[in-house]
């Protein structure tokens, strides 16, 4: 018998289709925060730093956002592969009506209470009054953001790419003319600094879903179609949150967790956090194409396993699972030698431009290991219907290690913020691997959310 290879012509035409379009709207949106940033970074270290620490509350609500999300995506995904589109109008409208009141609650509290928040990131009183600014005007973001995920997110687990990428795309251009508008104060306009760019950041973010909405009423596909899920979630709406409340813990504790080790961050020095935002906002690009993997990923898989089909969804995450850390290599090895001139971009102090540089090197060499646990929770194990082992497992690492690892690394013994960035970023990757991957090989994870016979 002819042994099958790992990579054939099969996988990379159904992989590509998903994963480029994805890989391309992602790299769009995070080059115009990429712009974004440079022009906060004029305003010097404390408005980059200040910003990057409140863009700590955005991450938190966008990932709680992507908690709901992702849970929808269990079960549109699968019951995509079962072709049952009553399903995926009824998860549709289970994570909808969850979505609506935490954006609007979430918009409302940032609003009313932005100095408490930025207390809660750093004891410095200039970041604390300059991140509050921004928070002011920002805080509006959240419902566009939330709204944006439910209707991308269901759009791509039926595979229909182009609408998404349409109108991220149409919002993140809108992002990077009105910062340049309001930072600077163009057109007539007075000059807001970051209170133009938190201006920005709400108009854009409301921006995304009123086009796929109103590009979906045009052409009457599935989202539209989607709306008549609201009669039917009674006897539904349960077995819906049994399955997505994992992931949304999931999200949620694991980027609680990174908000608290940013506070540590955010208490040693403004060069050093201004150091890491530069490094994010490279992360954020490199990412993109781990997230188009992934998103290409959880809708195989998922609609594989849907249809019923588990030897070929488990043949799919052995590809993919495989892929990762080969793009991590290739993608590790342009940041080391590029990270100067990536570094030159930035107009911050030199001493945050050399921490910035190593935090680059670092994150090259490991970038491939640290997105394998990404693809297995997120990409598999979801796709499967198994949403509680990541829950288990981030909880575990991160709040059992990570959290008192940093603080006592940086809090307690003093260490240099290098060495205490470095020792947090390994144990984390490592600890992961040692604990999803054992858990992968075994197929533990292929739990369907589609019955036999279930329409």
């Amino acid at each position: 018998m002819k042994k099958q290879r790992l990579f054939d012509r099969k996988f990379f035409r159904m992989m590509l289709p998903l994963a480029v379009p994805i890989a391309l709207q992602n790299l769009l949106m995070a080059s115009f925060r990429l712009v974004d940033t440079l022009m906060i970074g004029t305003l010097g270290d404390v408005s980059i730093a200040a910003v990057g620490l409140a863009g700590n509350v955005s991450f938190f609500i966008e990932l709680i956002a992507f908690g709901v999300a992702s849970g929808s995506a269990v079960f549109v995904a699968q019951y995509h592969g079962a072709n049952d589109e009553q399903g995926i109008h009824k998860a549709f409208s289970a994570s909808f009506v969850s979505v609506i009141p935490l954006g609007i609650i979430a918009s409302v509290v940032v609003m009313l209470f932005p100095e408490l928040f930025m207390g809660i990131m750093t004891d410095d009183a200039t970041m604390i009054a300059e991140g509050a600014r921004y928070l002011k005007t920002a805080a509006f973001s959240y419902t566009g953001l939330m709204l944006t995920q439910q209707f991308c997110t269901t759009l791509r687990s039926t595979e229909r790419i182009r609408l998404p990428i349409i109108a991220t795309s149409v919002s993140a251009l809108a992002n990077v003319i009105l910062n340049y508008v309001f930072i600077f104060g163009k057109l007539g306009l007075p000059a807001m600094g970051v209170m133009g760019a938190g201006l920005a950041t709400t108009i854009s973010a409301l921006i995304s879903p009123a086009v796929v909405f109103f590009v979906s009423l045009f052409q009457r596909n599935i989202i539209i179609r989607c709306f008549n899920g609201l009669k039917h979630l009674k006897g539904f709406f349960l077995k819906f949150w049994r399955r997505s409340l994992p992931a949304l813990c999931n999200e949620m504790l694991w980027s609680l967790s990174v908000v608290v080790m940013n506070m540590v961050y955010g208490r040693m020095g403004t060069d050093n956090y201004a150091a890491l935002t530069m490094v994010r906002t490279v992360e954020n690009l490199v990412f993109v194409f781990f997230v188009g993997v992934c998103h290409a990923c959880n809708i195989l898989v998922g609609k594989h396993i849907g249809a019923g089909d588990i030897e070929g969804g488990k043949r799919l995450s052995r590809q993919f699972m495989c892929l990762t850390p080969i793009i991590g290599l290739l993608l590790g090895t342009f940041i080391i030698l590029l990270r100067s001139p990536i570094v030159g971009l930035f107009d911050t102090s030199a001493v945050a431009k050399h921490t910035a540089e190593i935090l680059l090197i670092f994150y090259g060499i490991e970038v491939g290991l640290r997105n394998v646990p990404y693809i297995g929770v997120v990409g598999i194990f979801r796709a499967g219907g198994d949403t509680r082992i990541g829950l288990i497992g981030d909880v575990v690492v991160n709040y059992a290690v990570l959290v008192p690892t940093v603080a006592l690394c940086g809090l307690v013994f003093k260490l240099p913020f290098i060495a205490t960035f470095f020792i947090m970023q390994i144990t984390d990757d490592v600890l992961k691997c040692i604990i999803y991957l054992p858990y992968y090989l075994k197929n533990r994870w292929i739990k369907p959310v589609v019955e036999q016979g279930e329409k």
